[in-house]
């Protein structure tokens, strides 16, 4: 078993590693065709404008407002889609108000709802509002699947025991939802990460990515273009790992710390009742 495991996970990372090559094998070839750095820089010349985008601080700045503004963006995101989980958990029917929603947010071009929170809001808060409006369909998706799977003995189970709707969610459907709520961060974050940086370059935001890719294209700069292509698309899958990663801790912090706190909390809530 263990031997099939490691087989799978070598075919893996050797599949993976030949996908990297034969791009980086076509790029050369296109080099050697077209002989033309400002459209098809070399290998060498885009690490050299990723080494200098990496030694400026002025570039590292907007690197990592990018990713604070992403990491906000998608926290608030979570947070109005557990609230709308929790009105569903205890509402079904509620649902249906949301739906027409997010088809409307799903369905609109991200180039009308950048300029049309651009001129509404402004560039330090626009990134934001469009970022969430762009992840929210993601999201809300994958937690309300996440309910529908819950298996129906338990859901009415818990209609027999008349269990508190914040008690259902807190200890049943939270924990059982886990899966879901991290594909959808992982979904989310990748997302929204490449949303937002569009919401920057029309915005104009200040220290952002996408204010930093406005000024390369007025420079023509394609080296430092495909560098920050390739440095997004490393910040993302950094990103996903340690949401990956952060999925093992809430499971801790669930069985560890939460659980054992409750059932302590029931245990006395009995003893208090016996006593009476």
């Amino acid at each position: 078993m263990k031997a099939s495991i490691t087989k799978n996970k070598i075919l893996s990372i050797t599949f993976a590693t030949s996908s990297i090559l034969l791009l980086l094998l076509f790029w050369i070839i296109l080099t050697n065709i077209y002989n033309n750095s400002l459209i098809f820089p070399s290998i060498g010349q885009i690490f050299t404008s990723m080494k200098e985008i990496l030694s400026s601080i002025s570039s590292l700045k907007a690197i990592g407002m990018t990713i604070l503004r992403s990491i906000i963006a998608v926290a608030i995101c979570l947070v109005i889609c557990l609230l709308i989980t929790s009105l569903y958990v205890a509402y079904p029917l509620s649902v249906n108000f949301f739906k027409p929603l997010i088809r409307i947010m799903r369905s609109v071009p991200l180039a009308i709802l950048s300029i049309f929170i651009f001129i509404l809001i402004g560039s330090k808060k626009g990134p934001y509002v469009i970022t969430i409006l762009m992840t929210l369909p993601v999201v809300f998706e994958g937690l309300i699947l996440g309910v529908n799977e819950i298996p129906e003995g338990i859901t009415d189970e818990l209609k027999m025991l008349n269990v508190k709707t914040s008690q259902k969610i807190i200890d049943i459907y939270i924990p059982m939802m886990n899966p879901y709520i991290i594909m959808s961060i992982v979904q989310a974050l990748g997302m929204s990460f490449k949303v937002l940086i569009m919401g920057e370059y029309i915005c104009q935001t200040k220290n952002s990515i996408g204010k930093e890719l406005y000024n390369i294209k007025i420079d023509l700069d394609m080296a430092s273009l495909l560098a920050y292509g390739i440095l997004i698309v490393i910040i993302v899958f950094v990103l996903e790992i340690v949401v990956n990663y952060l999925k093992w801790f809430t499971f801790w912090v669930f069985f560890c710390i939460i659980e054992p706190y409750n059932i302590k909390s029931s245990k006395k809530v009995e003893q208090n009742d016996i006593f009476k």
